[in-house]
């Protein structure tokens, strides 16, 4: 059983870093959306790319928020950084359950 829980422990780290890093991922395409940055740019191209896979399954459940300054609140990105905690939420209450057989 000392197996399986450390098993357990490796898992559950390897997964809070990834959730880790794909929360500081998503808060970095809101925080450019809100600033208006640039899309044309490189690197703000690349990060709309690569971080619209992971928001696209959140896009129209609730409307984008617009701000008379130009300023845009995506609230696709919030969906899904509160998607995806929730969803590793689980995932870790169900292999903690698992481990402790």
């Amino acid at each position: 059983m000392k197996i399986l829980a450390n098993i357990y422990t490796i898992i559950s780290s390897i997964i809070k870093n990834l959730l880790g890093l794909l929360e500081v991922f998503l808060f970095l395409r809101l925080l450019l959306m809100f600033l208006g940055a640039n899309s044309q740019t490189l690197i703000v191209s690349q990060i709309y790319k690569y971080s619209g896979f992971f928001v696209r399954p959140f896009d129209f459940i609730f409307k984008d928020v617009y701000w008379p300054e130009g300023h845009i609140i995506e609230v696709s990105s919030i969906t899904a950084m509160l998607g995806y905690a929730l969803a590793v939420f689980i995932l870790l209450q169900l292999l903690q359950t698992f481990s402790e057989d």
